[in-house]
C-alpha cells in the first residue's frame, strides 16, 4: 500500500510504481514474518507468477526487506518467529521417504484449498438475503464451529508452535486441517478480510505433525516441513516458501528435506490442478 501511495505522491513511472509496490510487499513481510531473503523471493514470485523474473527486481526487493528486517529487530529482537527444539538435528536416510510422503499429501490438500474456497463463495452467492446479511451467516457458522475447535479462530501461530513442540494429540492434527480450511472458507467466502498464507501454514504444520504422530517420527521436523510443502504448492510460490519457513523456525537444518517436499507438492498441486 505504501509503495503505492508513494508512487502517486511521486508521480512514478508505471515501472516504478511496479518496484515500489513489491519492495513494500518485501518489506512489510519481511518485518512481520522475520525472513529478509524468503520474503523477497515471496514478492518476485507472485509478480511474476511463475519461476522466472528479473534479478534486477530481487535486488531492490533485497533491499527493501533486509532493511524493514534489521529495522523490526532492532525495537522487537531478531528471534525467528517460531522456536524449534535445540535437539533438532538432520534428518535420517530412512526419514527421506517420509518427507516424500509428506510432499504427496500436501501436493493434494494444496489442490483441493482453492475449489473448497470457491465452492463456499459460490454456496454464499446462491443464498437469497440481502448482502449485509451474509457476514453475519459466516460470522455464525464460524462461532459454531469454534466452539467446537476454538483451535481455528486467528492466524494459528500459537497452536503451529504447540505443533512443533509436540502438545498436540493425534486427534487434533488429524482434525484440525479440515476445520481451519472450513473456517477459512467461511470467513472470506461471507465477506470477512484474511487471506491463504497463515491458513496454509496452519494446514501444513497440522498435516506433518499428524504424520510424524502417526509412524513416531521427530515432530518439529514434519511440522516445519508440512507448512512449506503446502503454501509452498497452494500459492505457487515453491521458492520463497522453502526459504520463508526456514527463516521463521531457524531450522536450516531441514534446507533439503524441505526443498524435497516442497518440489514434490508443487509437481503434484501442478499435475492435479491441470488436470
Amino acid at each position: 500500500m505504501w509503495g503505492s501511495i508513494y508512487a502517486d505522491l511521486g508521480h512514478r513511472t508505471d515501472e516504478d510504481r511496479r518496484l515500489l509496490i513489491i519492495m513494500g510487499m518485501a518489506a512489510g513481510l519481511a518485518a512481520i514474518f522475520r525472513s529478509p531473503v524468503g520474503t523477497a523471493f515471496f514478492a518476485i514470485e507472485v509478480l511474476y507468477g511463475g519461476m522466472e523474473f528479473e534479478a534486477s527486481a530481487l535486488l531492490y526487493t533485497m533491499v527493501a526487506s533486509i532493511v524493514a528486517y534489521g529495522l523490526n529487530g532492532l525495537f522487537g529482537g531478531f528471534t525467528p518467529l517460531f522456536i524449534v527444539p535445540d535437539s533438532l538435528l538432520l534428518p535420517t536416510t530412512s526419514e527421506y521417504g517420509w518427507y516424500l510422503v509428506l510432499g504427496i499429501i500436501s501436493g493434494i490438500v494444496a489442490t483441493v484449498l482453492p475449489p473448497a474456497f470457491y465452492g463456499m463463495r459460490d454456496l454464499f452467492h446462491k443464498i437469497p438475503c440481502p448482502p449485509h446479511v451474509k457476514p453475519a451467516i459466516g460470522g455464525l457458522l464460524l462461532g459454531l464451529l469454534a466452539l467446537a475447535l476454538p483451535q481455528v479462530l486467528g492466524g494459528g501461530y500459537g497452536w503451529i508452535q504447540l505443533a512443533i513442540d509436540g502438545k498436540l494429540g493425534l486427534w487434533l492434527l488429524c482434525i484440525l486441517p479440515l476445520a481451519k480450511m472450513v473456517a477459512m472458507s467461511l470467513t472470506v467466502s461471507s465477506g470477512g478480510s484474511g487471506g491463504v498464507f497463515a491458513p496454509s501454514l496452519y494446514v501444513g504444520a497440522m498435516l506433518g505433525g499428524a504424520l510424524a504422530s502417526m509412524f513416531h517420527l521427530p515432530t518439529a521436523p514434519f511440522v516445519i516441513v508440512g507448512m512449506s510443502a503446502v503454501f509452498g504448492a497452494a500459492g505457487r510460490v515453491p521458492i520463497a516458501t522453502l526459504l520463508m519457513v526456514v527463516e521463521m523456525t531457524g531450522g536450516y537444518q531441514l534446507l533439503v528435506v524441505t526443498a524435497l517436499a516442497v518440489s514434490i507438492s508443487y509437481f503434484i498441486q501442478y499435475l492435479l490442478a491441470e488436470h
